[in-house]
């Protein structure tokens, strides 16, 4: 829930294409008059700025104008994700069910996911796997807080430093994709843990909190819950995180496929020129924009 360069260039539709030959003033297929405050197409539907907009001061605490064009052009990215993500779930076969959008968007990603064969059985399966993959190996039980900008993730740490619950904080300011659950990594080995999280993370004592860690994909507050030498747990002590974590896995995977199979079918392209800072995404712009 932050996340790596994954996206892959889309083209144009040729309606859309020759649309934008023309100067961007006619209107696309949903009938949406191309202005100067759209900032992206998703397939054939115009993205409005000032939707955008909102998006990224909630995310960044800040408006788009005023954080660094690499923030503000990744949080555009998060936006565009989420409006494929809504095509998905409106083109789902069979129909995504609940009442909310977030209940829909859940039950697609379940579905894909496959969350419901996250059964007894393949946990002890899973736990037996891992278990003789670690095996003479320590274990961190690990939780993360996500930001995208510095200063938020700045806030995050000072409200932890004045006693503020873990709980809380995630709740309030992480975008990690378990955020209001707090964020648990599960057990990790130390092979688990890239190279810069490995050495402000595997010295710490259980309760510990790491330092704000930059990546070029947003800002990570790290805390060790536990240190469990090898073998020292049960199946049952351990099937709980365990179950978290191949959720997270297989839900992890999922967005990406349904992501994927999105991007093919409803390409992006971003208009730069309507923006009030310059692009640095991942996703393309229109052939003679650029």
């Amino acid at each position: 829930m932050t996340g790596p360069a994954r996206r892959a260039a889309g083209l144009l539709v040729p309606a859309v294409a020759l649309l934008l030959a023309a100067g961007g003033c006619g209107r696309g297929k949903a009938g949406t008059a191309m202005g100067g405050s759209v900032v992206a197409l998703v397939g054939d539907r115009p993205v409005e700025w000032p939707e955008a907009a909102a998006y990224i001061r909630q995310a960044a605490g800040d408006d788009a104008k005023r954080v660094s064009p690499k923030v503000a052009s990744s949080l555009l990215d998060q936006f565009l994700e989420e409006k494929l993500i809504e095509r998905a779930v409106e083109e789902a076969v069979p129909k995504a069910g609940g009442p909310t959008a977030a209940d829909r968007r859940g039950d697609l990603i379940g579905r894909r996911a496959r969350l419901s064969e996250i059964d007894e059985a393949l946990l002890r399966k899973e736990w037996a796997a891992r278990r003789a993959k670690d095996q003479g190996a320590p274990l961190l039980r690990v939780s993360q807080l996500i930001f995208p900008a510095k200063d938020q993730a700045e806030e995050g740490r000072r409200r932890l430093e004045r006693g503020q619950p873990w709980i809380d904080v995630s709740r309030a300011l992480s975008i990690a994709p378990n955020s209001a659950t707090g964020g648990s990594l599960g057990f990790l080995a130390q092979a688990d843990l890239p190279p810069k999280f490995e050495k402000a993370v595997w010295g710490l004592a259980a309760g510990a909190v790491t330092p704000v860690l930059s990546t070029p994909h947003g800002f990570h507050i790290f805390r060790v819950e536990e240190r469990r030498e090898p073998r020292q747990g049960t199946f049952e002590e351990e099937a709980p995180a365990l179950r978290l974590t191949l959720g997270e896995e297989r839900s992890s995977a999922a967005v990406e496929a349904i992501l994927t199979e999105a991007r093919e079918k409803h390409p992006v392209s971003v208009l730069e020129e309507h923006l009030p800072f310059p692009y640095v995404g991942a996703f393309p712009k229109p052939e003679g924009r650029r």
